[in-house]
Parts: structure tokens; C-alpha cells; sequence
């Protein structure tokens, strides 16, 4: 029976007793376990998903509709604001947003993360339907849509050539489309720049003067016409038959040959009938010639690495293809082969830190077997992980492949500690069974504890409050507890089955390939490890005295040291570097390209743009393709705007590079009349010194010159090299305006001008007709030519008299020429515009301070300001959200171990390492001048239950002492002397085994893990060393507050020992 008053430490260290002794009376059951486990993760790594990012359904939602030549007062009025009224009554709504611009809009809606997207896309089609008869007649379809990562295309690419491909859809529907759908796994491929052909009825405007034809009665006769539908059932001689009438067209001709009137007036008489592609306003380039885009998505499961192989395989073979002669097909964006680069990066990564680990082990121990069973850890844990990923639904992607790279350098801390303990029992002389048993058995709580430390912190990102970083940051969680799981294991069974029948700690004749490598490998290694320790043997070398020594200073002079040294000099120095490390450093998501945008001073037709703007930059991108490390550019246009994507050449580039690049394609890009030409994206997309904000109003020209006056004072400050804003710029267009007396007065139906306006500014789409190769869409409109002044327009015929006289627009109307903005954005309601700044400083707190103040001490009228906008708040929650799960997680890991050394004091001993730690991220991070990115945070996370591993193991072992009777500060020295080696080598393979990803160019689609790395490494190298110098000072402080306050609360009790002086 178990003592009631055992301590928990006791405890769980019997148990390891009875699992190493079971092992080791059972090596081959625990064996075939161990094997079972590896071939059930090799199984799985044949059959896991491979795929770009884990299947995740982002918090938002767009309602988007397309109402071709209208304003973006029109559609903001008629569309956006509408939706925009009902859409937030729906529960649980964060933010909408809206965007109006001629010919579109939409809305987006956004929720917090862990909401049920498709319960909320029902209710957005609902609220939606609620509406539809306050929407524009006229206007087909308001289409819904969420984003997941499944949504994400996994292959982008354009196609080329000399002739402009616009009018080559059925071909491209022909030999690509169809076959790429006909491919495993493709859920659908989309073309950009190219649409399928239609029927366009241009009404002649004389003709419908002359015959007086009314276009809107003209309008629903077509659209009712061109209708099949289902009338019911008919019974005729005991059978039953379904009743359809059929009005639709069925060819060319029948829609020529439509009836306009009773007279025999028909369509071919009063408009041109053309089947052809439909008109055109923009325009795209590949590397200067006319070009194509296209994106292929994947099923939700289908493997991305397969399904692109399969699609490149495909694109591959149209070179072959005599009807692609001439086109060239480019892709730039290739998922399969991001994760297979990705894949191999981190594979390569973690085989060079396994063997740098397994070096450091071998320098420490200089035993081949033992170093090689340690390493083997690492390869059994990462194929162990995979199994499990596998059997509870994971998939293998970029976020948790980085776990299993992050896991890497821990994986032999475990056995290390095992082993560690083991061969001081053997060097003690006791019993190779005996000696594996009670070695696990007196380390099992401090590997379980460090174990449990290292896996807790990723509990509140997998089961609390979703933000964008937990979400995916728990995904790679879930590969590092599942590795560190396999890795206690082995530790706790493997480690002492191989000591006891495969070890000996006696030296042993060697030899054949044995010898030959121990006889190269141990003078480098007795040379390195005699710095430290002479492994094998039971007396200290000189480095370990130094150490002692070392210790006994700081222990010696406990309040001195902890209350004043640490915190004043090291904590100090953190403390100030911490402020000049830069978090302003381009971001490497910028490797992968970079845009180049357009904002013209008029209304510029899309040739002219083509011909006059977009030409001369892409000759200034091709002349310097070299220069630049440019792999491709591409160009879209269309009226009145333009954007240049560039792509470089990532291997060739460097974060470092790019400041260079995008100053001198600044300096260089040509300067035309007519047109503002700079790089970069908005709110700083592509760079991380871009500081934003929104400027609210209901005025948009008078937010521009809010923002010109706000865009001059901190231009003013000299710490911007750049301030944009967002000036949408503005279009003149004829106001009509109907008189309502004279409506009445002439009889003429303000709804059947409505509507005939309608048809006069846009195209109105009726019913199509079904061909064999799909519904052929009709389009209703008034011909351009007819149309080449204002008193074209006026002159239109609105309606007929008393007597029958034609009544024109301007016998109703009031026209005038006036300027309204090419865009009109809103948040939450409310017109805005965007402001954004470069800041050029290193700190881009201070940026955004200064950039706050100007803000702030601007005099805006009234209804006007400012906020940081909806993404920046959101941001700004979900970095509390992460102090919240920094601070929790640190709670727990005391919690953790508190329970496990049934104590309150001692963890808070332990816990001082964190701090160790933070100075250790600031100098490292600033002496590699290495900015305090996401991923840099991201690297403290995973280093909070890394650091108090060494605690845990020294700490443990002191206590272990104690209780067998050992006076405090002899078992606190004695415990340093003991565990200075197992700590030591830890710590170096975990840093050691992190090498490649600090100091390489891995990364997760163009965010380097290097900043995550190095934080990790730098914090380690500082925790270790102090923990193993300091600690035991916070130790002993603590046990004597400890005993003081038990001392107190009980009356009585012993006094605190009184640490003896120098030479006692």
C-alpha cells in the first residue's frame, strides 16, 4: 500500500521504477511496442495528407455583386448600403466593411474566430433573400462566399503570347479547362482576362425614334419571352405527362426575327444582333505581352503535392500541343512544389541538427553506442508524431512540419537525463539492471515535469479563445506534444533497456569500422569534452571545480546577487536591448514580389493607360530584370487604373536586398505626365514599416484634403520616407435629374425612365438559351455610336404624348456635369479613407507613436476623425489575446510543477529562468540584428516550457539529496557537481540542433523561421548559463522565505539554515 504521506515526487519516481524494471525484464515486449509505433508512422507518412496549411475556415464572409456601368454613388446607394443594414442585425457580427466602385461592390462581414462560417453563410443568404426586392431589379445575383485554406489556389499562372488571347475562351475551355477538370483531386479552375462569347443587341437610336418603340416594354416582352417553364400535369388516356411550355430562343435567328410590335416590327429592324465576346475595359500582361491568368484550387481531400504534380504534368504537355503554338504558359505560384521545398528544407534542417546532436553527445560522453541510441530519439519520435498527426485527422503542412523542426532539438533531452542518471549509478559500481532501474527511476519526475512544462503552453492556444496566432500555432503545438510524448517514452523504457543489455561502462576492445571511427572521432572529442568533464570518471575536471566555485559566489552573497546584481545588471541590459532590437526590418513575405501601383489625374481610357503607363514600367522592368532578380511581372489594367505585380527570383534575394531593391525601383520607375507611379500596397501589405490608419467622414473630398494636410506634417517630421493615401480618385459624369411636375405634366412614368436610363448607361442582361455548350447570356443595350455627345443623350425618347409626339430626356430632365469619387469605402457603416506611412526609424513603436500624436492633435470638423481601422484593432486584441496565453501558460507550468514537487516555494525558484531568458533574446537578437517579428514571438511561446527544463532537472536532484538526508548547502553543490553535465548537454543539443534553421532560409511561404530560431537559441544559451550559476542563490532565498513563513504560520519551527560563508 501507498504511504498516504509519500511525497508525489517519491511517487511518480517509483513508478519510472517500475516501467524501467518491466522493461527491462520485457526488452523485447517493450521493443515490439517501440517498433510498432515506428512502422505505424511510417505507414502514416505514405498516407497523410500533404497540403500547403491545415484545414482552417477564416472568420469572414464577402457579398458581392456585379451591376455593369454603374456609379459607385449607384451602387453604394441601390446595393452596398442596403446590404449593409441588414447584414448587421445578424448575431455576432465584429465589423462591415463595404467597397462601392463602378460596376461592383460588396461587403464583407467579419466574425470572431470559432465561428460556425456555414451556419453564418445561411443566415447571410437569408437576410440577403429578405431584401431582394429592395435591390435593383435589374440586378441578377448577390453571391455569398467564405475563404478557407482549401480555397486557396494551388496553382496560379498566365498564359502569353503575340495576339491578344481575350476572344480565346472556348478554346482555352477546350484544351485546359475541361482536362485540368478531369484530373483527381481539381475542384475547379477559373480563367482571368478571357469570358465566354454572348449575344449583344445594340438598339439603334434613330431607328427607335422613328418607330417609336418603347425600350422598356421592349425589355420584359425579351425577358419573358426567352422563358421555359413547367405548367404542371396532364392526364390524357390513363397516363400522366408534364405540361412545358418552351418560349425560350433556340438559335441566332429567332432572336433576329423577335417581334417588337403588332405591326410586324422585328428586332433585326431596330438593333445590330452580334455574337461575339463581349466588350472589354482592361487588359493583362505577362512580361510585356498580352496575357491570360488562371488558378487551380483542389478538393478539400485531395493530397496538394499529387494534385499538382498531376496538374503540371498537364500544363507540361501543352508545349507539345500544336494549337498552343505561340502561347507560353508561366506559373509563379506552385503549392506542390512550396511544400516539397518546404518539406525538404526542414528535413534537411532536422537531419543536420540530429547529426550536430549527436556529435555534441558523442563530444560528451565519447561512446559511440549510447550517442547513437540518444539520436535515435529524434527519427523515432519525428515518424511517431506523423503516426499520430495521421490517426487523429492531421494532415502534414507547413505549420506542423515547423513543429516537428522545433521538437527537434528537445527530443534528446529526456534521454539524455535518463542516461545521464544511469551511468552514475554504474560509475558508482552498482549492477547494470540495477543501475538502469533506479537511474530512471530517481529522474522520472524531473522528465515528466519538463515534459509536461514543455507541452502545457500550447494548451491555452489548442483549447482557449481562437485568434488568428492560436489557430495556427496550435497546429504546430500539436506536432511538438506528440513528438516530446514519443520522446518520454523512449526515454523511459528504450534508455535503460539499452544500458542494461547492450552497455557497459568498462572500456572494451573495439573493433572493424567501431574502432576505426572512435579512433579518428575521440581526440577531437576527449579534447572538447575535457574542458568540461573526464567522461567515465567519477572525479570532477578543472572546468567542473571553476564551476563550483562559480556557484558558491553568488551562494555565498545570496541578496547581494538576486536582489541587486541580476536584477540591475542583467535584467538591466535585457531591459534597454530589448528597446533597440528592430522590429523594422522588410518583411520576408515581401521575397515573393512586390507591387507596383498606378493613380492617374484624369479619366484615362484603358488603351491609352495600356499604351502611354503600363508600357514604359514594363520596359523598365525588363531592362533591368537582371538587376532586380525579376523571374516574371504582370500587369492588369483597365479604365482609370492599373497595378503591376513583380515576382523575383526568391533563392537569389535576400531579406537584406530588398530595402535596396524597392528604394532604387522607386528612384528608377519612369515619371509620365498624366500619373502617380510608386511601389507598394496598401496599409503596407507587403512591408512591415507601414503604419496606418482610416480617416472617417462623410465628405470623401473632404477627407482628402484631411488627409493632404495630415500627409504634409508627418512628412514633416523626417522619420517618413512615404505617406500615401488612399485617394480613389474622382470622375466627372453627367447628373441627370428628373423634374417630377414635368413627369406628371407630359404623362411620362418616372419608372419607365428609369429604366430606359438604364439600358442608355449599362447593358441589362435578359434570360439567355441553352446551347449544347452551355447557356448563351443576352445583353440589351443602346449602341455606343449613338451616343458621341450630350445631345445625343438628351434627345433619348422617354415616353409618347397626348396626341402621340415622341417626349425626349431633356423635356424631363435637368442635366449637369459634375465630380464624384471613383470608390466609396465604408467600416461599420461609416465613409472612410485610407492613410498610410513609411516609417524609415528601426523601432516602429516609436514610428507609431509619432504617427499617433499628428493624428491626434489634428482639428478634424465635425463628424470627422481617425481610428487605427478594424485590422490594426484586431491585431491589437489578439496580442493581448497572446499575453493572455503567455501569462497562463506560465501559471500552469507552475502549476505543473508545484504539484509534482508538492511545493509553493521551490517552483518560484525555478521560474526565475524566464527572465534569464528574455535577456538572452534581447542581446542575441540584437547582435544578429534580427527583428521581434511574429515569428520571434511565436519562438518565446515554445521557449517558456523549454527553460525551466534545466531548472527542473537541478532542482529535482537537489531535493533528491535532501531527503536522504544531505545538509542543504552540500546537497546544493553537490546537486550542481552532478547534474552540470546532463544540463549542459541539453542545452547544447537543443541549440546545437537549431543551427540550421537559425542561421537558414527556411521558411513558411516566405516567412523565415530564422527570427524564431534565434530567439529560441539565444534564450536558451542565457537561461542555461544563469540557471546553472544563479538558480541555486534563488534556491536557497526562497527555501529560507519558505521555512520562514512555516515557521510563522506553525509558531514554532526550525530556524532557516544560514548559508555558511566563504571557507566554511
Amino acid at each position: 500500500m501507498r504511504d498516504e504521506n509519500q511525497n508525489p515526487t517519491e511517487g511518480a519516481n517509483e513508478a519510472g521504477e517500475r516501467l524501467a524494471a518491466f522493461s527491462v525484464r520485457r526488452p523485447v515486449t517493450l521493443s515490439m511496442l517501440c517498433v510498432s509505433l515506428v512502422v505505424m508512422g511510417l505507414i502514416a507518412a505514405t498516407r497523410i495528407p500533404l497540403v500547403m496549411l491545415p484545414d482552417v475556415s477564416f472568420p469572414f464572409l464577402f457579398a458581392w455583386a456585379s451591376y455593369p456601368n454603374s456609379s459607385p454613388e449607384e451602387i453604394q446607394k441601390n446595393i452596398t448600403q442596403p446590404l449593409e443594414e441588414v447584414l448587421s442585425t445578424i448575431p455576432g457580427v465584429k465589423q462591415l466593411q463595404s467597397n462601392s466602385s463602378a460596376n461592383e461592390g460588396f461587403v464583407q462581414i467579419s466574425f470572431d474566430w470559432g465561428t460556425n462560417v456555414d451556419l453564418v453563410r445561411a443566415q447571410v443568404r437569408e437576410k440577403i433573400d429578405q431584401i431582394r426586392n429592395d435591390l435593383p431589379e435589374d440586378l441578377r445575383d448577390v453571391q455569398v462566399r467564405n475563404f478557407g485554406s482549401d480555397d486557396i489556389p494551388i496553382i496560379e499562372g498566365a498564359l502569353s503570347a503575340t495576339r491578344d488571347l481575350r476572344s480565346s475562351y472556348d478554346f482555352l475551355d477546350t484544351h485546359l479547362k475541361k482536362p485540368l477538370l478531369r484530373l483527381p483531386g481539381v475542384a475547379d479552375v477559373e480563367f482571368w482576362g478571357v469570358d465566354r462569347q454572348r449575344i449583344d443587341i445594340y438598339l439603334r437610336l434613330d431607328d427607335i425614334k422613328r418607330y417609336r418603340v418603347d425600350v422598356s416594354s421592349l425589355f420584359r416582352r425579351l425577358d419573358d419571352a426567352n422563358l421555359n417553364m413547367t405548367l404542371g400535369t396532364t392526364e390524357e388516356a390513363d397516363q400522366r405527362y408534364s405540361a412545358v411550355f418552351k418560349g425560350a430562343a433556340d438559335s441566332l435567328d429567332a432572336i433576329r426575327n423577335f417581334p417588337v410590335n403588332e405591326r410586324g416590327l422585328r428586332l433585326e429592324q431596330i438593333a445590330d444582333i452580334e455574337f461575339d465576346n463581349p466588350p472589354t475595359n482592361f487588359g493583362r500582361h505577362l512580361n510585356g505581352q498580352y496575357g491570360i491568368g488562371f488558378t487551380v484550387r483542389k478538393s478539400s481531400e485531395a493530397n496538394t503535392v499529387e494534385t499538382v504534380d498531376a496538374v503540371m504534368d498537364l500544363v507540361n504537355r501543352l508545349d507539345e500541343d500544336p494549337a498552343f503554338a505561340g502561347i507560353s504558359v508561366r506559373i509563379w505560384h506552385n503549392a506542390g512544389e512550396e511544400i516539397v521545398e518546404s518539406l525538404s528544407g526542414l528535413l534537411n534542417s532536422g537531419a543536420v541538427g540530429s547529426v550536430l546532436a549527436v556529435l555534441t553527445l558523442f563530444v560528451f560522453l565519447r561512446r559511440i553506442k549510447p550517442s547513437l541510441v540518444i539520436g535515435l530519439a529524434i527519427p523515432f519520435s519525428v515518424i511517431a508524431a506523423v503516426g499520430f498527426l495521421y490517426f487523429t485527422g492531421g494532415s502534414l503542412n507547413l505549420l506542423s512540419m515547423m513543429g516537428l523542426m522545433l521538437a527537434t532539438g528537445m527530443l534528446v533531452d529526456n534521454a539524455v537525463v535518463v542516461l545521464e542518471s544511469i551511468y552514475q549509478k554504474l560509475e558508482k559500481g552498482e549492477d547494470r539492471n540495477q543501475a538502469a532501474i533506479e537511474g530512471t527511476g530517481e529522474v522520472t519526475t524531473a522528465v515528466i515535469a519538463a515534459t509536461l512544462t514543455s507541452i502545457i503552453i500550447f494548451v491555452p492556444l489548442i483549447f482557449g479563445k481562437e485568434t488568428n496566432m492560436s489557430v495556427f500555432l496550435g497546429h504546430a503545438g500539436r506536432s511538438i506534444i506528440f513528438a516530446l510524448l514519443a520522446s518520454l517514452f523512449i526515454s523511459l523504457t528504450l534508455i535503460p533497456i539499452a544500458v542494461a543489455h547492450f552497455f557497459d561502462i568498462k572500456p572494451q576492445a573495439r573493433s572493424g569500422f567501431v574502432k576505426r571511427v572512435t579512433e579518428l572521432a575521440e581526440p577531437v572529442a576527449r579534447g572538447l569534452g575535457r574542458v568540461l568533464f573526464r567522461g567515465g570518471e567519477p572525479q570532477p575536471g578543472w572546468a567542473t571545480n571553476a564551476y563550483i566555485r562559480m556557484v558558491q559566489w553568488p551562494l555565498n552573497r545570496p541578496l547581494l546577487t538576486g536582489l541587486v546584481i541580476i536584477p540591475l545588471v542583467v535584467y538591466g541590459s535585457g531591459w534597454i536591448l530589448m528597446h533597440k532590437v528592430p522590429d523594422n526590418t522588410p518583411d520576408a513575405q515581401e521575397l515573393g514580389g512586390m507591387n507596383i501601383e498606378y493613380s492617374f489625374s484624369e479619366n484615362f481610357h484603358y488603351a491609352k493607360i495600356e499604351r502611354d503607363y503600363v508600357g514604359p514600367v514594363e520596359d523598365f522592368l525588363a531592362a533591368n530584370k537582371d538587376k532586380f532578380h525579376i523571374r516574371d511581372h504582370m500587369s492588369f489594367y483597365s479604365n482609370n487604373s492599373a497595378n503591376t505585380r513583380v515576382y523575383f527570383k526568391s533563392e537569389d534575394v535576400s531579406l537584406e536586398q530588398m530595402t535596396e531593391i524597392r528604394e532604387e525601383l522607386t528612384k528608377g520607375l519612369p515619371v509620365v505626365p498624366g500619373a502617380t507611379i510608386r511601389v507598394g500596397g496598401q496599409q503596407g501589405a507587403n512591408n512591415s514599416n507601414w503604419i496606418g490608419a482610416n480617416l472617417y467622414g462623410d465628405d470623401p473630398a473632404e477627407l482628402t484634403r484631411i488627409g493632404q494636410e495630415l500627409r504634409r506634417r508627418i512628412l514633416d517630421l523626417g522619420t517618413f520616407d512615404r505617406v500615401n493615401l488612399g485617394r480613389d480618385d474622382a470622375r466627372e459624369e453627367v447628373q441627370i435629374r428628373l423634374d417630377r411636375s414635368l413627369t406628371r405634366k407630359y404623362g411620362v412614368s418616372p419608372q419607365a425612365v428609369g429604366e430606359i436610363l438604364g439600358i442608355v448607361a449599362r447593358a441589362r442582361q435578359t434570360r439567355g438559351y441553352r446551347t449544347p455548350e452551355g447557356e448563351v447570356e443576352i445583353w440589351l443595350q443602346l449602341d455606343r455610336e449613338d451616343l458621341r455627345d450630350r445631345n445625343d443623350l438628351e434627345s433619348i425618347v422617354v415616353g409618347a404624348g397626348p396626341d402621340g409626339e415622341p417626349i425626349e430626356l431633356r423635356q424631363v430632365a435637368d442635366f449637369a456635369l459634375e465630380s464624384t469619387p471613383g470608390r466609396l469605402r465604408r467600416e461599420d457603416r461609416r465613409t472612410y479613407t485610407w492613410f498610410e506611412g513609411s516609417y524609415s526609424g528601426e523601432i516602429k513603436e516609436d514610428g507609431r507613436k509619432a504617427f499617433e500624436k499628428i493624428l491626434n492633435e489634428y482639428p478634424y470638423p465635425d463628424g470627422y476623425g481617425w481610428s487605427f481601422g478594424f485590422w490594426t484593432q484586431r491585431e491589437q486584441e489578439e496580442n493581448a489575446e497572446m499575453l493572455f496565453n503567455f501569462l497562463l501558460a506560465l501559471f500552469m507550468v507552475y502549476f505543473v510543477m508545484a504539484a509534482l514537487f508538492e511545493s509553493v516555494v521551490h517552483p518560484f525558484s525555478i521560474m526565475v529562468s524566464l527572465p534569464f531568458a528574455v535577456v538572452g533574446i534581447a542581446w542575441f537578437l540584437w547582435l544578429t540584428n534580427t527583428p521581434f517579428n511574429i515569428m520571434a514571438k511565436i519562438g518565446i511561446m515554445v521557449l517558456v516550457g523549454v527553460v525551466v527544463n534545466n531548472g527542473i532537472v537541478l532542482i529535482d536532484h537537489i531535493n533528491n539529496l535532501r531527503r536522504r538526508g544531505m545538509p542543504r548547502h552540500q546537497a546544493v553543490l553537490a546537486g550542481c557537481r552532478e547534474r552540470l553535465r546532463p544540463i549542459a548537454m541539453t542545452a547544447t543539443t537543443t541549440i546545437v540542433g537549431l543551427i540550421p534553421l537559425a542561421f537558414g532560409q527556411t521558411g513558411l511561404d516566405n516567412m523565415r523561421y530564422f527570427p524564431m530560431a534565434r530567439t529560441i537559441m539565444g534564450g536558451l544559451i542565457a537561461s542555461t548559463a544563469l540557471t546553472l550559476v544563479v538558480l541555486p542563490t534563488y534556491y536557497v532565498l526562497m527555501d529560507d522565505v519558505g521555512r520562514y513563513f512555516k515557521a510563522m504560520w506553525l509558531s514554532t519551527g526550525p530556524q532557516p539554515d544560514h548559508v555558511p560563508v566563504e571557507g566554511d
